[in-house]
Formats: C-alpha cells, structure tokens, sequence
C-alpha cells in the first residue's frame, strides 16, 4: 500500500470537503431524511426498504445489503463504473478543482470560461424550455406534435422535453433578468454570434428540444427537432449543440441517466443496453417499460460510447432502421466492436418501423422477444457479406466476402489463454461455419486469419489480450481478526493514540492483508506528519472496497457503549500486550526447545524461564510479586 504525496492528499482532500455528499447522492437518488442522516433505495439490488445510508456528519455512506459503502469518491466509482482516477476527475470538475498546475489565470466565477457557470447555464435553459413547451401558446404546434405520436406528460416532464418559440431572440431576451450574459450562452451552446453584425441569436429556433443530459443527471446539451411540415431544403431535421466545454457528442449517449438504473438492478448476466438512433425512440421505449434504452447523439457510435457503455453493461443490442443508411452505419461501426472485444448483437426491426413505431404499436414484450433473437455481431457480418453471393458458383465475390469477413475478425484480440471459454468457442464456431459455406479448409482459413492479425498488430506496441482477472473478494469485517479489528476501531476515533500504535505495531505484524492496507495508511499518513483521522484515511484510500471496510470499522465504532468509547485507552494498552506477546511467541518454540533438549548452560536455562513467566504475566495482566 502506498502512501500519496502531500499534494496529491491535500487536492484529493480539498475536492472531498468541496463535495457535500448529500447533494452528490441525492443527484442520483430520492434521499429521505432519517434521524441524523438519510437513506435512500439502493440501486445495486431490488430493494422495497431503503437501505442506502447516508452520513452527512462523517460523509460516507454504505449499503449495508449489498455491503458497499465508502465516500463520494467510491460512491461515484460504484454509480459510475470507473476508477478512482476518473472519479476523482469527474468530482474535481463538479467542484472546480483542478487537479494540474494552472497554466494561466483561473476563469472567474459567472464568465464564459467557468465550468460550474456553463452548467448552471444549460439548466437554467432547459427550465425556460420545459415551461415554454408546456405553457405558452407558441408551443401548441409541438404540444400536437408529441401527442400525435404517443408521448404522455409523463414522459413530457420525466425528460424534460422543451420547446424553442421561432424567435430570433426569445431566449436571449429572457436571459436578460437572469445572471447570464450573452458571451456565457454562447459558450453554452445556446445562442450564436452572427460573423457580419456580431448580433447574438437564439441557435435553437422553432425546435422542440430534447434536454441531453450527462451521468451525473446535469443538462448539458440540447437536441432540437424542426416540427413536420416547417422544414426546408436549408433546414436539417435535427440539431445538436455544438461542442462545449461541457459537452461533446462523442462520449455522451441521450437517456444514460435513466438507463443505467435499470441496468443495475439487473442479475449479472442480464446486463444489458439496447442502442437506437432517435431521441423519440428512447422517449417511447422507456414510456412502454423498457428502460434500458439510450440513443447516439447524431452521430456514429464510436470508442467513447463503448467505453461509456461497457461501464454499465455486457451486452450491447444495436437497433438501427431498417433502411439502407441504417444498414450502411451498422457495418462501419460493427469493426470498432470487434476490436473492443464488446458483446455486440445487432437487431434489424421488421416492417420497415423505427424503434419508436414498433414500441409503440407491437408494445415492449414484442420487442423484448425481438431483442432476444438479435444476431451476434460477427453473425451479422457474414450474413451481410454473403447476402446475394453464390458461393458455388461466383468464385471472386465469394473470395471477396471472405476476405472482407476476416478481417474483421482479425481486429479482435487473438483468443488466449486467458481468454474467457465462449470467446474462444464462438470464434472456432464462425470458422468451421465459414469453411463449410464456402467450400474452403479450416485450416487456409484459420491460417490466413494468423497472416491478417501479424499485419494488424505490426508496427503497434502489444498489449495484453487476455483481459484482466477481476480483484479477489474483499473479505466481510466479520471475518478478519477480531484483535486487529479492535485495533483499527480504536484508532478510527481515537487519533490521539496513533503516535503509540505506530510506536508499538509495525504494519506487517497485521495478518489481515486488508487491514494491513488501512493501518499502512494510517502509519503513513502519521510518518508523513498529517493526521491520520476518519476523513483523511477515507480520502487516502483508493480502492472502494477498503473505504467500504473503513467506513463499517467506523460505525461499528460509533456503535460500541458508550463506556467503551470512554474506555478507548485500556483497550488499546491490552491491545498493545497482546501484540507484544504475539511478537514474542515467534521465538518461543526455539526457546522452549532449548529447555527441553537441554541445549542451555544453568544460567541461560534461569535466564529463559524469567522470561517466559515474565511474557505470561504480561498478558494476563498480573504484577510482578514483591518481596516483604
């Protein structure tokens, strides 16, 4: 376990203090105030009773069910699915910390450099969108509009849709009595600045507006449709945002926010997010009870998206119209897949129907069932390669296809080792499959798949293809020792006694490597001159599941009688001597061996004796007798 600097506990501190978790959980959940904290359901199990606690006093938080817990940085690492480093980044830039030397001035507060500004910004619009869209008169053409295609009010105010009044200035004219200048608008993507009269203008003009926001349930962007009937030959359907400094379509998918609960509260092997192209295709999906359903953001998946999506689940199902375009996306993005090594269907939908449509027509059990028959990604590739080719008969086409259909595959890592069993067994599948259809030996063609992978992995630095083994289990606080757990209870509320525990215990006389890993930080942050109190260890700790374990040494703590956190100082020295004595049983059996094999002059012999009564009486606590 290694001990961070200074700098990086101080910046890892400031942006922990910064964070109130109560506003950070109550982001993602319905927090209830409860006593002196608050709960909430869990969304890491099926749960009717909240048992998601939340301690604003100590700031940490713990699922005692699920038996996870920590502090906004393991919270965001458990919602997120990422790593502390990528937590840590996501709360600096909720709190305005920056986590790097400053290369130039800091962007003041309300400006249009200043993050925190921007979002403020984009939630204020979406605010004058949303009761645009459901109050003025301007907005009845889109009220129309939803209603023709089935979208409820429900649906209206769970995502926030909004409308945009055919006005050049509507918004810019409403942001005069807010704090928000036309320069920061601008800077939010919400207006424009014309090249010849360097007037601003409202970007979003006669849309309605689909409000994107990003994992942390913050508006970020806008997707804005032309309503049917008022599009020209100038005029696209759809718009997005630009790019901003807190937006940027690549890695950013329309209804993640909302999906991602339902994914969670899936069994392991049932993790999974189906993927369309349109915002009212998510709208309506969710309304219909699917709510594992997200959207690209006006352009093609890219390694963003599966980044972000692999976050959450295993299984990826694209769903894309079933026109030529459609097809056409699915085939550029099927090799960037592949070579993620994502479990990847693809779902052609019949009858020529978008998702929307069909969900709304055929309901969600009907397309359920069509989920579960979508063709694997690498199916779907020889399908498409194949369509309209004899085989027998067209020699070059069918050396084409075949061509075209390794190397795709060749993309993929080669299966390893430690490459899981049906990854290596779905391959061979696709190989012996494609030496029957096209009359070719296995072997030519396991061969010239090797060739096409030395090609591909040439001139790039190898990585390992065997994906990383997930990290043991941590064990529960009820199975380590109960003396090295004492130990910690004690230190978690008593600071005052770490300079004697560090004197006393060194880390390796813990045989708990998972409290060895806390009280190591415990003695560095001591050693470095710091104080190693709840906050500070909490906030040095990386890994989620040791913070999970420090914060129930601190309410098992907080739990004990009250004389027994009176008494904290016995505990400890009685801790200290039974520490002593396990030091020095190490050499008992040698010394006892001696005694017995008579190994000792009568001296030495003496010698020993005193001392082993002497440890005895130590551990049990009895004075030395006296003489008189």
């Amino acid at each position: 376990m290694s001990f961070t600097s200074h700098h990086d506990q101080d910046v890892k501190e400031q942006i922990r203090q910064a964070t109130d978790i109560v506003d950070l959980v109550g982001g993602y959940l319905q927090l209830r105030r409860q006593g002196r904290g608050y709960v909430a359901l869990c969304p890491w199990h099926d749960d009717t009773r909240p048992s998601l606690q939340v301690n604003p006093e100590r700031q940490s938080w713990k699922c005692w069910v699920c038996d996870v817990g920590g502090d906004v940085f393991s919270f965001v690492m458990q919602r997120e699915g990422v790593d502390f480093r990528e937590a840590l980044e996501m709360l600096a830039d909720r709190v305005g910390v920056s986590l790097h030397a400053p290369t130039g001035p800091r962007p003041q507060p309300g400006s249009p450099g200043d993050k925190r500004t921007l979002y403020q910004a984009a939630e204020w619009a979406e605010d004058q969108f949303h009761r645009c869209l459901l109050h003025t008169r301007e907005a009845e053409p889109a009220r129309r509009y939803l209603d023709e295609r089935g979208i409820t009010s429900e649906s209206i105010e769970r995502f926030r849709l909004g409308f945009s009044p055919d006005s050049w200035q509507w918004l810019l004219d409403h942001a005069r009595t807010s704090p928000f200048s036309p320069q920061v608008l601008e800077a939010a993507g919400l207006c424009g600045k014309s090249d010849k009269s360097g007037r601003y203008y409202d970007f979003f003009r006669g849309r309605l507006l689909f409000s994107i926001r990003d994992v942390q349930n913050r508006p970020i962007a806008f997707g804005g449709r032309v309503l049917p009937g008022q599009a020209d030959e100038k005029t696209g359907k759809y718009i997005n945002s630009r790019e901003t400094r807190i937006f940027s379509k690549s890695d950013q998918l329309y209804g993640l926010q909302i999906a991602r609960d339902a994914v969670a509260k899936k069994q392991e092997e049932e993790r999974e997010i189906v993927v369309v192209e349109g915002y009212t295709d998510v709208v309506m999906a969710h309304q219909c009870g699917v709510g594992n359903v997200v959207a690209v953001l006006g352009t093609a998946l890219g390694s963003g998206h599966i980044r972000l999506l692999r976050r959450y689940a295993d299984r990826i199902n694209l769903v894309l119209d079933a026109d030529e375009a459609g097809q056409r996306r699915t085939n550029e993005i099927l090799e960037l897949f592949v070579a993620e090594q994502v479990d990847l269907r693809i779902l052609t939908l019949p009858e020529g129907l978008d998702p929307c449509d069909y969900v709304f027509e055929h309901g969600a059990d009907a397309f359920r069932e069509l989920l579960s028959g979508a063709r694997d990604a690498l199916d779907h590739k020889v399908h498409v390669a194949t369509e309209g080719i004899n085989l027998a008969t067209e020699t070059h086409r069918a050396n084409q296809a075949l061509e075209d259909i390794l190397s795709t595959i060749a993309r993929a890592p080669r299966p390893q080792l430690g490459t899981s069993t049906e990854m290596r067994l779905r391959e061979q599948q696709i190989l012996s499959r494609m030496a029957r259809q096209f009359n070719v030996a296995e072997s030519v063609i396991r061969d010239r798949l090797n060739e096409l992978r030395r090609k591909s992995t040439r001139g790039r630095p190898t990585a390992a293809a065997a994906a990383q083994q997930p990290p043991p289990p941590m064990p529960k606080v009820g199975e380590l020792d109960a003396r090295e757990v004492e130990l910690l209870e004690v230190l978690v509320g008593h600071t005052e006694l770490v300079a004697d525990a560090v004197r006393e215990i060194e880390v390796g006389q813990l045989r708990s490597e998972t409290l060895r890993a806390i009280y190591g930080t415990i003695y560095g942050i001591h050693d470095e001159g710091g104080t190693p109190d709840f906050g500070n260890v909490l906030t040095a700790l990386e890994d989620p599941r040791l913070k999970n374990i420090w914060v129930e040494l601190d309410e098992r703590a907080h739990a004990k009688a009250e004389e027994a956190l009176e008494d904290a100082r016995n505990r400890f020295q009685g801790l200290i001597a039974d520490f002593r004595y396990a030091l020095q049983a190490k050499d008992r059996p040698q010394e006892l061996a001696a005694l017995e094999e008579k190994r000792l002059s009568e001296r030495e012999a003496i010698d020993a004796l005193e001392k082993l009564i002497a440890q005895e009486r130590d551990r049990q606590g009895i004075s030395a007798p006296t003489e008189g």
